[in-house]
């Protein structure tokens, strides 16, 4: 088995939390699914385990930081998931908030339309201090 860069684990999560995101996993299967059908490493089990604790709160936090044109139903999944993911990143690890959001933009760029990029800039900028 390869050894995954620190990058691509922030991936993994992030398509795990997008997954959780489109099909709706009740919180108290977000840990289980996890652990069970997944293979994922202590670090990024920690991110996994504190977005199920703090989903709610993670959305509200995002919520109130979005323009008034904007409603959580509005945002993108994948938009959603990279921004939960850095979000949750940056509780769980010792990691400066710059490099949390510029992996999430690296991330953002990858997977998103350029408009959506500066939208989680934005966001990341208000919400991870």
């Amino acid at each position: 088995m390869a050894i995954k860069n620190q990058w691509e684990k922030r991936v993994e999560v992030f398509h795990y939390i997008y997954q959780v995101l489109m099909t709706q996993k009740p919180s108290k299967d977000i840990v289980k699914t996890a652990f069970e059908d997944f293979s994922f490493d202590a670090e990024q089990m920690k991110i996994i385990e504190y977005y199920s604790m703090n989903a709610s709160d993670i959305k509200g936090l995002i919520v109130q930081h979005l323009s008034q044109n904007w409603s959580w139903d509005r945002v993108p999944f994948v938009t959603k998931a990279i921004i939960i993911t850095a979000y949750c990143e940056s509780k769980v690890s010792k990691l400066d908030r710059k490099i949390i959001i510029d992996q999430a933009l690296v991330t953002a760029g990858k997977y998103c339309e350029a408009k959506d990029k500066k939208f989680i800039n934005a966001i990341l900028d208000k919400i991870i201090k």
